[in-house]
């Protein structure tokens, strides 16, 4: 029976609160018997029945609901919804298709994962309606923030590579981050991306820059569509898998992908944070390394869960979820600076993980020595590596103008430093880089095309 405090008190004699329960059917044929579960006595309650996916999400934010039950074809759901609701600590169970319909095997497997990848928790068939009570009450009992899971029922991917094969488990994910200022971060992000390339790693470098991303130009890639926002999309539907980026992302050398960033700075706002991590699962799942040139912004304090999308959320979702962080600075007053406050801003988003830093730009007329800028960077974040990257300004305007990678440039200072620098991330041994590639390059005029 229940109680007055909305517990519920079982034949044994212990209690245990009731499980509040959101619907959001649609008018789905399967609601009717849905309600009747729902309402049944036991351990749980109905809090709403929803009208529409606005109702739901405002409902929801409340905080009192546990468990929304919603259903596939609800105009609108998708990957950001889903998160919403998750943020509001609601686990979402969506029930797919009708009761008199026959989806074959195959199109239940791809239903379920593209749901599974839009965020949500259960994915009951319509058919088996009547275990929906066990399942609400397993879902209620998870805890800590929702994290999409990985796909074991995924069809093999086909990475465009004839003669690699797919990694047995995930990529490395490397994010190349630095103060205001631009202190090099896409030279340096281009360059290890492509040095692990020329190592034998396939690579996919992604453009995640929320204020307007270079990758593109500095690599000759200047095609209108953007590859970033074309990907999101499909991450948002839940249709992004491995096989789908891998068709999305443009080769730019041998091994390379490059997913092309924002066509426009005021674009930002279409890459929701749910559909920017399921990106970077499917990028991880499809090659070994994935390098991403994210944006200098950091949250300048806590999150607040009732807030729309802000402008560095792909940025601080890519800090959070790297496996290795490069932060790049200028080796002048202004760089070093920004650097020193910067780190503490870093560390105070990502407490934990290896950091390396990048003083790029180190020339002798600054009147520094590589040990007294290491002892400055010392005093701020004990412990971490510190690479120094040589003003060569020559060989990156060679790789500038040509539309080449530092490796397809040629031999320099400054991919030699860069090689280095991958390989420390990396934990690999140098690789063997400076040959020219095979891509076929006429030098670009001021608009950016080639001649």
């Amino acid at each position: 029976m229940s109680g007055v405090d909305g517990t519920f008190v079982a034949r044994d004699g212990r209690s245990a609160r009731r499980v509040a329960v959101l619907l959001a059917a649609g008018a789905a044929a399967w609601e009717e018997q849905a309600l009747e579960l729902v309402a049944a006595p036991g351990r749980l309650a109905l809090l709403k029945r929803c009208l529409d996916l606005s109702d739901l999400l405002a409902t929801a934010a409340r905080g009192s609901a546990q468990v929304a039950v919603v259903s596939d074809e609800l105009p609108g759901l998708d990957a950001d919804a889903l998160d919403r609701l998750n943020q509001a600590g609601v686990r979402t169970l969506v029930v797919t298709g009708t009761v008199s319909g026959r989806p074959t095997p195959d199109d239940e497997v791809a239903v379920r994962s593209r749901l599974l990848r839009m965020g949500a928790s259960r994915v009951l068939a319509a058919e088996a309606v009547g275990s929906l009570p066990e399942l609400v009450l397993a879902a209620a009992q998870e805890d800590g923030p929702f994290a999409a899971p990985r796909h074991d029922d995924a069809q093999p991917v086909d990475p465009g590579h004839a003669e690699d094969e797919v990694a047995a488990g995930p990529g490395r994910l490397v994010v190349v981050w630095g103060p205001t200022g631009a202190p090099g971060r896409t030279t340096v992000a281009t360059g290890v991306a492509a040095v692990a390339a020329a190592g034998g790693h396939r690579v996919t470098l992604i453009d995640a820059d929320p204020y307007g991303g270079a990758v593109g130009q500095h690599l000759a890639v200047l095609e209108d569509i953007s590859g970033l926002l074309s990907a999101a999309r499909l991450a948002n539907s839940g249709e992004l898998d491995p096989a789908r980026l891998a068709g999305i992302a443009r080769e730019v050398a041998p091994r390379l992908r490059l997913l092309t960033g924002l066509p426009r700075p005021d674009r930002w706002t279409e890459v929701r944070t749910q559909a920017f991590h399921q990106l970077l699962t499917a990028a991880v799942e499809l090659d070994e390394v994935v390098v991403v040139d994210t944006g200098f912004g950091l949250p300048s304090g806590p999150a607040d869960p009732f807030a729309g999308a802000a402008r560095d959320d792909m940025t601080v979702t890519a800090l959070e979820r790297a496996d290795e962080i490069i932060v790049v600075a200028s080796a002048d007053p202004v760089g070093l600076t920004r650097l020193a406050r910067g780190l503490r801003e870093l560390l105070d988003t990502r407490p934990s993980g290896q950091v390396t830093v990048v003083v790029n730009r180190m020339r002798p007329t600054l009147g520094w020595s590589e040990s007294e800028v290491a002892g400055l960077v010392g005093r701020v974040a004990p412990g971490l590596r510190v690479h120094f990257v040589p003003d060569d300004r020559a060989a990156a305007d060679r790789s500038l103008v040509g539309g080449r990678t530092l490796v397809e440039a040629g031999d320099s200072a400054l991919l030699r430093s860069v090689t280095r620098l991958a390989a420390d991330v990396l934990g690999s041994e140098q690789p063997v880089v400076g040959r020219r590639g095979r891509r076929r390059h006429g030098r670009r005029d001021l608009a950016g095309s080639r001649r």
